[in-house]
């Protein structure tokens, strides 16, 4: 019974090739290897990058298929303050300008400068045009947003004055003809021509 006894206390030295698998199991089952390399690192990103820019160009080629040309037109030109001369002509005109955006985001825009030519016709003449002479220039006052879907309207004004000199000679008495003092009714034609 004695020596039993003593015989479950004994620590048994292990061999050394025991030893050396005994330490690489413990080193496998305590320690992981590290599952992302460099280069599987540089797949990733390289297939996130490439799947980026599939998905915008494929967004951008949507939104040029389903693109429609925004519609820009004058409604309406008013003549106000009208005070002609055989000296010179002095008015503002009012132009309404109509924006129709029919498209949606990101089709939108705020217009920051806009001008507009103005130019006089011969409301006379056979083809109604007849010699054209240069009146002035109207400017966007303030920035207009367009949003989508949307239709906008604004007014772009502008202050004229013609002063008789032989440059203006035929000008003036156009204006004289078609809204001065004895004119009836009085309306004169003009030719608006938009520039950015």
């Amino acid at each position: 019974q004695g020596s039993r006894g003593a015989a479950a206390g004994i620590d048994l030295p292990l061999g050394p090739h025991l030893a050396s698998g005994l330490a690489v199991a413990r080193a496998e089952m305590g320690e992981k290897r590290p599952c992302c390399t460099c280069k599987r690192c540089y797949c990733c990103c390289y297939c996130t990058f490439f799947l980026l820019i599939l998905a915008i160009g494929l967004f951008a080629a949507i939104v040029v298929a389903n693109f429609v040309q925004p519609e820009v037109t004058v409604k309406k030109t008013q003549f106000t303050g009208f005070m002609v001369s055989p000296s010179q002509a002095t008015f503002d005109v009012d132009l309404s300008i109509f924006i129709d955006n029919p498209n949606d985001w990101p089709i939108k825009a705020t217009i920051q400068e806009l001008k507009a030519n103005l130019y006089s016709l011969d409301k006379a003449a056979a083809d109604k045009i007849g010699e054209v002479h240069y009146v002035g220039l109207a400017t966007l006052p303030k920035p207009v947003v367009v949003d989508v879907q949307s239709q906008t309207t604004f007014i772009m004004p502008t202050k004229v004055t013609i002063k008789s000199n032989p440059e203006s000679a035929d000008l003036l008495a156009r204006l004289n003809r078609d809204c001065g003092l004895f004119a009836s009714p009085k309306t004169t034609k003009v030719r608006v021509v938009l520039a950015d």
